[in-house]
């Protein structure tokens, strides 16, 4: 199977490859326009070190790839920052990449890659595009990772996403994708407007042809941690962190996060632990799980013998008391209902011990920190976090007329027809 994704990969590159050259007007294949060179286009010699030698082989590597071209550009910029201040407790046997591209005219997109050597931090800059791209994209992104794969060999590969997001909805523009990851304006500004995003269905076609499989991807991004972008990536990562809900624009504490990623001895909970260290003297919550994948098929098939019975498209559902993530904006935005927060309002005692059984085992780690209020910029409120919190949303349609398209989008994601919702009558 590791031999087929790594052809399936190569094969993708070649097609990334020259899409890229015909759209962008330059190719990704190495870095030979700017051979270990710093972000000012100056010569350096880089030390003899494992992970900067092409063709070595680390235990882990972490790219960090930031879509910044946005109303977050400055936050995303400080972020940037954060990640080089924690490249300086890295090891010598793991390899740390970040993508950067933000509203920064007299800065063209590049993929950097960091590492401390006799108490300094040490930049290479492995490729700088040659023009602004659009970073919302599944060939920026392939071509990034081509650059990694192709000369920097890994046993394990981290990915974390960091943009706005919408998770598996539609962005409010017609003529951008569904589901989306990442806004780049195309215009080195501020504006939200769009040119490309990142789809949920894109993003695991493209994680699935990597020679190996995505250990923990983490998406430092508004409401991606749904049932559905969960459900979508569970064959090309084994960890999914992530927020159901709004994420403060400041995001994750990266000088804190990219260290715990690149230690051999921290797991999933320590990258949570953290972010929750940098929020909890803070008056706003973040909320976080990690979704294992390798359990969602068995959380299908329990929340499928449900489905019918409780949310079948004859049923008039109270959902007011659930937790919802982003409340009262139906039948303009969904809800993102707590999926466990509405299991357990609607399934009696012994079902609802059984459908947790599963849920515990494909979402063990939770995590909320302090104040448990959350702020929700979409509804323009502060969410009180309770105990019925499983950190994982989900889409229970409504009204047929009143929700239509939400409706229609749900019935595009795989979860929609692993839980029963087809039969179901939606």
């Amino acid at each position: 199977m590791a031999a087929l994704r790594k052809i399936l990969f190569f094969f993708l590159s070649t097609v990334l490859l020259f899409a890229g050259c015909d759209e962008f007007g330059g190719a990704a294949g190495g870095d030979e326009r700017n051979p270990n060179s710093d972000s000012d286009g100056n010569s350096v010699e880089l030390p003899a070190i494992t992970p900067f030698i092409k063709g070595d082989t680390v235990s882990r590597t972490l790219l960090v790839y930031l879509m910044a071209e946005n109303s977050i550009s400055s936050d995303l910029s400080k972020d940037f920052a954060e990640i080089k201040d924690g490249a300086y407790a890295l090891s010598d046997d793991v390899r740390l990449f970040v993508y950067f591209d933000n509203s920064d005219t007299e800065r063209l997109p590049a993929l950097y890659q960091y590492h401390p050597h006799k108490g300094e931090l040490i930049e290479n800059v492995v490729y700088t595009f040659e023009e602004d791209v659009c970073s919302s994209d599944t060939v920026v992104l392939g071509q990034v990772l081509d650059l990694i794969f192709e000369d920097y060999p890994t046993e394990a590969f981290d990915l974390v996403m960091g943009s706005h997001a919408d998770g598996w909805i539609p962005y409010s523009k017609k003529s951008a994708p569904s589901r989306i990851i990442g806004i780049d304006n195309g215009k080195n500004s501020y504006s939200d407007e769009i040119v490309r995003t990142i789809e949920v269905d894109e993003l695991a076609e493209l994680l699935e042809r990597l020679p190996l499989k995505v250990d923990r991807l983490m998406f430092d991004a508004c409401l991606m941690q749904g049932i559905e972008v969960a459900y979508a990536l569970r064959d090309v990562a084994d960890w999914i962190i992530g927020s159901p809900a709004e994420i403060p624009a400041y995001g994750a504490p990266y000088d804190e996060v990219v260290p715990k990623f690149l230690n051999h001895s921290c797991s999933v909970e320590d990258v949570m632990a953290e972010y929750k260290i940098a929020y909890d003297n803070i008056y706003s919550a973040v909320v976080l799980s990690a979704v294992r994948t390798s359990c969602l098929q068995e959380l299908a098939n329990v929340t499928f013998q449900y489905v019918n019975k409780y949310f079948g498209a004859s049923a008039v559902n109270d959902y007011s008391t659930s937790l919802a993530y982003v409340p009262e904006k139906a039948p303009s935005y969904p809800s993102y209902y707590d999926l466990n927060s509405v299991m357990l309002k609607f399934l009696d005692e012994t079902e609802y011990m059984q459908w947790k059984i599963a849920f515990d085992k494909a979402v063990p780690y939770i995590m909320v920190s302090n104040s448990r209020t959350v702020w929700s910029a979409l509804s323009r409120r502060m969410i009180t976090v309770g105990g019925d919190c499983g950190a994982v949303s989900a889409y229970f349609p409504q009204d047929k007329t009143a929700n239509h398209s939400f409706n229609q989008n749900f019935r595009a994601t795989e979860w929609y027809h692993a839980a029963g919702w087809d039969e179901a009558g939606w």
